[in-house]
């Protein structure tokens, strides 16, 4: 009789026990006589059976990865439609209103308020270009004053002299309009029209094109802080202005710009 038997023709169970006490040859041979040590062992104490593997059940996302998996849909959906509110949001991404606030944070500044759906009756002139521009009234009467007929240039060279303090030429353009408009506001008279280079450059609408391009690149999140970081990346090939001349021309704060901005890009597409 041989002293050795192929591990194949023993149990499952036995041939398992006898191959993690490391006793099966290379050849897949055990000795008998560990195998009838076994055995008494399994009389004694039962039959030898493999572990049981517990597996941990497949858990789903976790909230942050809904509430991320959120703010991705919500951002596509701004961007083909921004203007959007939140519970219009809400409804497209059957959501509750109090998920789409949560989410949208990141992406919130394509966003309106349902009262900003509507543009005001009239809107208030930020404090700081009323400040400029009472300035500015004050130091063309102050020069007129000192020269009349008033002409630009000797606007500039009056304030080159420090014989009178205010805004630039360039800065009063682009809170009035034109020269001409300047003066007339304080009834001075206004000298020769002022030269082609002081125009403005861009119409209101053009420059609400420019923010609405802004708003459209996630990089800055609307910020305003960031309009003339973006500015300078686009800058190259065109002639991009700067956020104040936005806020010169447009008027009001940038709060007031991006949500004209958001109502005309909601007019597109509702």
């Amino acid at each position: 009789m041989s002293e050795r038997l192929p591990v194949t023709d023993l149990p499952e169970s036995v041939a398992w026990v006898l191959t993690e006490l490391n006793l099966v040859a290379a050849d897949g041979t055990v000795d008998r006589h560990h195998v009838q040590v076994l055995g008494e062992w399994t009389v004694r104490f039962g039959a030898p059976s493999k572990p049981v593997v517990r597996t941990r059940a497949k858990r789903g996302p976790t909230k942050a990865q809904k509430r991320s998996e959120l703010t991705n849909a919500i951002g596509e959906y701004l961007m083909a439609r921004p203007g959007s509110t939140l519970q219009e949001v809400a409804t497209a991404l059957n959501v509750s209103l109090v998920e789409a606030t949560t989410a949208s944070h990141p992406v919130d500044w394509l966003i309106l308020e349902e009262s900003e759906l509507v543009e005001p009756a009239e809107r208030m002139e930020s404090e700081t270009t009323a400040a400029t521009r009472d300035r500015a009234r004050a130091a063309l009467q102050a020069a007129s004053l000192l020269v009349s007929p008033l002409s630009h240039q000797n606007y500039t060279g009056l304030l080159r002299e420090g014989r009178v303090k205010g805004p630039s030429v360039a800065r009063i353009v682009q809170l009035f309009g034109s020269w001409t408009a300047a003066c007339t506001s304080v009834g001075v008279a206004s000298g020769e029209a002022l030269r082609r280079n002081y125009e403005r450059t861009w119409t209101a609408d053009d420059l609400l094109a420019f923010v609405e391009r802004y708003l459209r690149d996630p990089v800055y999140r609307g910020a305003s802080h960031q309009f003339d970081v973006w500015r300078a990346t686009v800058n190259g090939a065109e002639k991009v202005p700067s956020l104040g001349t936005v806020r010169n021309i447009v008027g009001g704060t940038w709060n007031d710009i991006r949500t004209t901005t958001l109502r005309k890009m909601r007019g597109t597409w509702q």
